[in-house]
């Protein structure tokens, strides 16, 4: 897959176009390419969300409401937001894991490795939160 070959996709993506398959890099391109592609009255068009997606919306799918902050404070705070929610889950996953580990039966254990996994990615999560508070 090259930039040329996909100009939308990896302009919204970046790099991370790449490891698209080609069958799904078409059908988004296809879709990110539409000109002037009707829009429903909420604005739910994939390309619509995107956009929102990059000019910082929060968990909630809205932008940051503070009308004190700056734009990119305003980003920075919906980031917080976006991955506070995704770490609360991971962590929900986490706790009831190690419930069934304790508690449940044998067959309904998830093995060391998918422990491990939710815990780096609550780390992750954690550490990028601690990237994003100065700009806050």
């Amino acid at each position: 897959m090259t930039a040329s070959r996909y100009p939308f996709l990896f302009a919204t993506l970046g790099d991370a176009a790449a490891s698209i398959p080609d069958e799904l890099a078409q059908a988004l391109e296809t879709t990110l390419s539409a000109p002037g592609a009707p829009q429903t009255d909420n604005g739910f068009t994939l390309l619509g969300c995107l956009k929102r997606i990059r000019h910082g919306e929060g968990a909630d799918g809205q932008q940051w409401p503070s009308r004190w902050h700056t734009p990119g404070q305003r980003v920075a705070l919906a980031r917080i937001d976006r991955a506070n929610a995704g770490l609360s889950l991971l962590l929900e996953m986490l706790h009831a894991t190690e419930r069934v580990r304790v508690d449940g039966e044998e067959a309904q254990h998830v093995g060391d490795d998918i422990r491990k996994g939710l815990l780096l990615a609550c780390r992750g999560l954690a550490e990028y939160m601690g990237t994003q508070l100065p700009s806050a």
